[in-house]
């Protein structure tokens, strides 16, 4: 149960991080440092954040936050 308590909150972590700080690029490396988990899980973790449209993974493997739609795009997405 711990593990899972870890898992979320690296989550709400990661989101917070590029929620606040949209310009924001991390490499895989640099995410497991933040987050504390282990090369595998924080793996899963970051490709379930594209996975779900929030995070782009960039050629060289930097992760970054997708684009936001405008308003007026926003019904593309309902």
């Amino acid at each position: 149960m711990h593990a899972a308590i870890r898992v979320v909150t690296a989550l709400e972590q990661f989101k917070g991080l590029f929620e606040e700080q949209p310009q924001t690029r991390l490499s895989a490396a640099d995410a497991r440092k933040l987050c504390g988990l282990d090369q595998h899980i924080c793996d899963q973790l970051l490709a379930a954040l594209v996975d779900v449209r929030f995070l782009t993974k960039e050629a060289d493997g930097v992760y970054r936050r997708r684009a936001v739609p405008f308003a007026s795009d926003s019904s593309i997405y309902q």
